[in-house]
Parts: structure tokens; sequence; C-alpha cells
């Protein structure tokens, strides 16, 4: 019997194999956490769509108030006092200092506990959230005019920016007497509307006479 040997020689194993699965185990890790934040990413815009969205009637709401307040309601009017501040309904007489770039009084600007503090120390009515979406809605109404000291503040054209008076251009033959008209002025109303226990806000600004 013939017995046959060959010998083949070792080769010591490099790990490459090994190597390559790391390499795609860190590449599938980074494509899972890309994947991830991307879900995240639309989620939030979806929320902050649908809030918006959301947000638009409480606002219409709060101009409606406001303007039954200044204007519609059985007189005297819920703000009848014009000239001085109403705090107790959310009116101020003048435009308040600290406004920020953006034209947001300085009682509703800021993050949530921020504004939430302003809100209260200003003795600014207090807010009911809806009990649906959670919303809070604080508006706030500021006659556009500037004044100093505690006011009252009356209307003119060299402080306030007013509706020039309607004159009918109608003329006569006789001599007549012009009848003086007020100055009427304009007022902002600033809605902001937040989501407690988020970063969501939405705010909102209307101009009534």
């Amino acid at each position: 019997m013939k017995i046959y040997c060959s010998a083949r020689p070792f080769h010591r194993q490099q790990g490459v194999v090994l190597f390559v699965a790391l390499i795609a185990m860190v590449l599938l890790s980074l494509a899972g956490i890309a994947l991830v934040r991307s879900v995240d990413t639309t989620t939030s815009v979806a929320s902050n769509i649908a809030f918006r969205q959301g947000s638009v009637g409480p606002i219409n709401q709060a101009i409606e108030d406001a303007i039954w307040n200044l204007f519609r309601s059985p007189p005297p009017h819920v703000i009848s006092l014009q000239n001085q501040n109403d705090v107790a309904h959310g009116y101020f007489a003048i435009l308040q200092p600290g406004e920020q770039a953006n034209g947001v009084p300085n009682v509703l600007a800021g993050d949530y506990n921020t504004m939430l503090a302003k809100y209260s120390g200003a003795g600014l009515p207090a807010v009911i959230p809806d009990p649906t979406t959670k919303m809070e809605v604080r508006a706030v109404i500021e006659r556009v005019c500037s004044g100093a000291g505690a006011g009252p503040w009356l209307v003119s054209i060299g402080n306030c920016d007013t509706l020039p008076p309607k004159v009918s251009p109608a003329g006569t033959d006789n001599k007549y007497k012009p009848i003086p008209l007020p100055p009427i002025p304009n007022f902002r109303v600033t809605v902001r509307v937040d989501l407690p226990n988020s970063n969501t806000v939405s705010h909102a600004q209307a101009f009534v006479r």
C-alpha cells in the first residue's frame, strides 16, 4: 500500500472578513440612525403644521372677542374708557415698552415660562385652556398711540396712528362752518397660542378701528 502525503503551507488568518463585517454593521447603524431622525423630523413638521392650522380658529375668536369688547358690546362697551389701561380685559391705551422686533408686545414674547411670568405679573386676564386641544390663547389689545406718565392719554393726530376723518366732498354756495370730526385711532390685537409642555407657539396680529 502506498500512502501519499501532501504538505500545504499554513496561512495565518488575516481577519479581513471580520473587518468587512464590522464596517457593514457601522454603515447599517448609521443608516438606522438617519432613518430615525428623518422620521422624527417629519413627525415634528407635521405636528407644527397641524398646530398652526388648529390655532386659526382660536386666533379668529380672540380677535372677534377684542372687537366685541371695543365696539360691538352694548353701551357702555366692555372697554368703555379707551383713554386709560384696562388690564383686566387685556387692554392698553398706548403701545407698551419693550416691544420685540417682530412687533410682539413684551408680555407675549419669549419662551412659555418667561411669557407666563410676565403675563401674570402684568395682571392680564387668566387663561382657560381648551379642554380638547389643551391650547392656551392669550390676547393683548393696544391702541396705537404713544404717551408718557400714568394716563389717561387722549387721542390726537400727533401721538396716535389715526384714521383720517371722512369728510364729504360735496360743496355748497353758502358759507358753512365745518363740523369738527374727532380722529379715529387704530387698535392692534396681538394673539399668542401655546401648547404647554412643547416648544410650539403661534403669534398673530390684526389692526382694527
